[in-house]
């Protein structure tokens, strides 16, 4: 099907404002996820006694699903983008504080809650709207000079990490704390203030090591190389050399429980080679690094703060996966976003890349676009 810049048809002109290495990249992702889902989940649904390509089926539908909403969100104005933060947000703060009392314990942990059967996580889905309102606030709180915004923005990440702390989820908290502290350093904010935040990120963790039992086994786990899982990821990295084992030979997926999710990278390293994850990180790295070169080009404050910490979010969420899996750090359930099997993870991703290609959108001025017949003939 060809395309002109004179087709004002919504698909076109979609098609021509968004910004096709985001999309492209995160399209790619989906692709590669499906593949990878697949490989890595076979020997799990035979524990499970599941039916064969269970999860891969599920996956496919979360991608599909995920699919459609980053490209409707991509077609929405700022306006709008912000009025569906504000309900969204709200919704899931609810959403997190019916987690506290009726949410589902699965290992110790109360984060999920059962919508038509499947269960959700809403400190998955927050994570991008409160990036979106919290840019919000500090906008205005940086046009005005009115502390009362400020103290919303401050009021809102309290919330989200006490429950979230009581759920008990400290990666989460760690990794929505970070980009509200990253927001408040593109806005400007008192030395004294930022002192104080670089002191409460080690002050939180000390007491979840004292308090939270997986939390001290983790840590110390870490410290002294006990951890199994870490040992056998880390292990296989070592392994399974520029091209891998080849798809379905690799190990690790029948070891470890969670091989298809908390160690997805170490899959694809033992069955695909070390060539194919340094693929994986550049499109990741094109993802993280394209909204961030358009935000130095934007005036709008909103924007500039939106884009940096949404595509932020990608890469540390990213660096923590990939970190954990090479024992860099503690081990900590946290998904590779499009590439682990989970629905909220992959649509809550999405929800990143619809608003990353709404925000980046280009505008076209029709007016300079020239319709007259007689040009053609």
């Amino acid at each position: 099907m060809m395309l002109s810049r004179s087709d004002r048809s919504s698909f076109s002109i979609w098609l021509w404002t968004i910004d096709k290495w985001i999309f492209f990249s995160f399209f790619t992702l989906l692709l590669l996820g499906m593949i990878f889902i697949l490989t890595s989940s076979s020997s799990l649904e035979l524990k499970l006694n599941k039916e064969s390509y269970y999860f891969s089926i599920k996956h496919t539908i979360f991608v599909i699903l995920s699919f459609f909403i980053a490209v409707i969100l991509s077609k929405l104005n700022f306006h709008k983008i912000k009025f569906l933060s504000l309900v969204g947000f709200g919704l899931l703060l609810a959403s997190l504080l019916y987690c506290l009392q009726y949410g589902s314990d699965i290992k110790g942990a109360k984060r999920w809650i059962d919508v038509f059967g499947q269960s959700l996580q809403p400190s998955e889905f927050i994570k991008p709207f409160f990036i979106i309102i919290n840019a919000w606030l500090l906008t205005i709180w940086k046009s005005t000079q009115k502390n009362k915004f400020l103290f919303l923005s401050i009021l809102s990440i309290l919330s989200i990490d006490i429950m979230l702390l009581l759920q008990p989820d400290l990666g989460m908290t760690l990794l929505i704390t970070t980009i509200w502290i990253f927001q408040l350093l593109i806005i400007g904010i008192p030395m004294l203030f930022f002192i104080f935040l670089i002191f409460v990120i080690p002050i939180v963790i000390l007491l979840a090591y004292n308090f939270y039992s997986h939390v001290y086994v983790r840590i110390n786990d870490f410290i002294f190389g006990t951890n199994f899982q870490a040992n056998q990821a880390l292990k296989l990295f070592n392994d399974a050399g520029y091209f891998g084992k080849g798809i379905g030979e690799g190990s690790l997926k029948n070891n470890l429980p969670d091989a298809h999710t908390d160690f997805i990278l170490s899959v694809i390293a033992e069955e695909f080679g070390l060539i194919v994850c340094l693929i994986i990180i550049l499109i990741y790295t094109i993802i993280i690094l394209r909204p961030i070169i358009i935000a130095f080009k934007c005036k709008d404050i909103f924007q500039i703060l939106s884009l940096s910490s949404l595509s932020a979010l990608i890469g540390v969420q990213s660096l923590i996966h990939i970190s954990s899996n090479l024992s860099i750090i503690p081990t900590k359930g946290m998904t590779l976003p499009f590439l682990s099997y989970g629905g909220s993870s992959t649509i809550s991703a999405a929800i990143v890349i619809g608003f990353l290609l709404s925000l980046t959108k280009k505008q076209i001025d029709f007016s300079e676009v020239n319709l007259d017949i007689e040009d053609y003939k």
